[in-house]
């Protein structure tokens, strides 16, 4: 697949230089939670054939257990498939080891004369009951009632809740406990429909953000605002249809006066809200209402101020009918502010891509760490609010990127602080 053509030339003939590089997903707020809350579990070594009888004494002992909350772990698992670490806590089973007149084996480790003999019982979570009360109950019956040693339980940390992906799932088998996947994400969207989105976008991306630079330029030379922009595009034909491209003009407070850089500046002037605007501005245009008769508060920002701008607003291109931003896409410079990003969720958007993220200011993403690197702020710093898909919170939900450059040595640079409400 390659960009679309009339898109493509139309930045050409603009000067746009496109950016080179790559999206990558956000991870949703429930995901974040997802890979860093574990719980302590009980963990138990028992003959093969007497697992489903363990398995119904704890079930007995535990009625209140709620195996639903933790059905991502498995159950019962064999030597071989235990973490190495989990392994090291039991000595390797050993055919020499004598057995007892019974035939059982005589110590609480030797259960079996090889691996397959051995199951290792996951029970249940630390606190659904005390050790003393679960060592207990379990001496009371088959197959430790007959043994002169207690059981041995370890406690171990699992995830304590499903994985993501298939990656995840894999990762926490080797540090954890055996994982279950189910080739889903049950805390964000579908890995395909991800995927099927990302390919659909992917190979225009970089021009659109290279727009948005060009048009951040534009608006920062003028004095209007911080060098911050976005482009909104229709793709639902099947090509990009480029709706409006808007700066940042926070600054631009009054008709022609001088910028005023004192606070926070205009916040309607950010370039999200005036993009918003000019959409509304166009889809009542198309109607055959004139948005001139009715001029809006000189606050809102919402008429093309320089030439990218006026380019493309003046284009009859988005039908008159819909609400405001539904179907539509949004590219932007840096990662809106909690106050953008609303107005993008409330606006009904239905994709999102940004160039740098804001951790500190930035309403989208749930994590603090760069895509393939450590990260550069402390983990425990930044907002964190993933509001591009909180579905049990909020009334909307659309599919996010963060663009990460080909060559992050060459990165865009800018002077833009990570304080900035973008």
């Amino acid at each position: 697949m390659v960009a679309d053509e009339p898109v493509a030339s139309d930045l050409v003939r603009l000067g746009v230089v496109p950016r080179q590089g790559g999206l990558v997903p956000l991870r949703t707020k429930d995901e974040v939670r997802a890979a860093l809350e574990t719980f302590n579990a009980y963990v138990l070594e028992v003959p093969a054939r007497h697992a489903g009888i363990v398995k119904d004494v704890v079930q007995a002992a535990i009625p209140d257990l709620k195996t639903a909350d933790f059905q991502h772990l498995r159950r019962v698992v064999q030597f071989k498939y235990l973490p190495v670490h989990i392994q090291k806590k039991y000595r390797p089973p050993h055919p020499s080891r004598p057995r007892g007149d019974s035939g059982e084996v005589s110590s609480e480790n030797d259960v079996a004369e090889d691996d397959d003999a051995a199951r290792y019982f996951l029970i249940s979570p630390s606190s659904a009951i005390a050790h003393a009360e679960l060592v207990d109950v379990l001496k009371r019956n088959t197959p430790f009632a007959d043994s002169s040693k207690p059981p041995v339980i370890l406690t171990i940390c699992v995830p304590a809740l499903a994985p993501t992906s298939a990656e995840q799932a894999a990762k926490w088998s080797v540090e954890y406990w055996p994982i279950s996947y189910k080739n889903t994400n049950p805390y964000g969207p579908h890995p395909s429909l991800v995927a099927r989105n990302a390919a659909e976008i992917a190979n225009d991306a970089g021009g659109l953000l290279g727009l948005a630079d060009a048009v951040a330029e534009q608006t920062f030379s003028k004095g209007f605002g911080e060098k911050v922009a976005c482009v909104v595009v229709d793709r639902t034909a099947g090509i990009n249809e480029i709706i409006a491209v808007t700066g940042d003009c926070r600054w631009r407070c009054s008709g022609n006066d001088a910028p005023q850089r004192d606070g926070p500046g205009n916040v309607m002037a950010h370039a999200v809200q005036r993009a918003i605007a000019m959409v509304a501005k166009k889809r009542l245009r198309v109607a055959g209402h004139d948005p001139a008769s009715k001029p809006s508060p000189h606050s809102f920002c919402d008429s093309p101020l320089t030439s990218l701008e006026e380019h493309f607003y003046s284009k009859d291109n988005i039908p008159s009918n819909g609400y405001l931003c539904v179907d539509l896409d949004i590219y932007l410079t840096h990662e809106p502010c909690v106050m953008c990003s609303m107005a993008i969720l409330h606006s009904r958007f239905r994709r999102c891509t940004f160039g740098r993220r804001m951790p500190l200011t930035g309403g989208l993403t749930a994590d603090n760490a760069l895509p393939g690197k450590g990260g550069y702020i402390s983990p425990t710093t930044g907002l964190g609010h993933g509001i591009f898909w909180r579905p049990s919170e909020l009334n909307w939900k659309f599919l996010s990127w963060e663009w990460v450059e080909e060559d992050t040595a060459a990165m865009v640079k800018d002077s833009i602080k990570d304080t900035l409400q973008a």
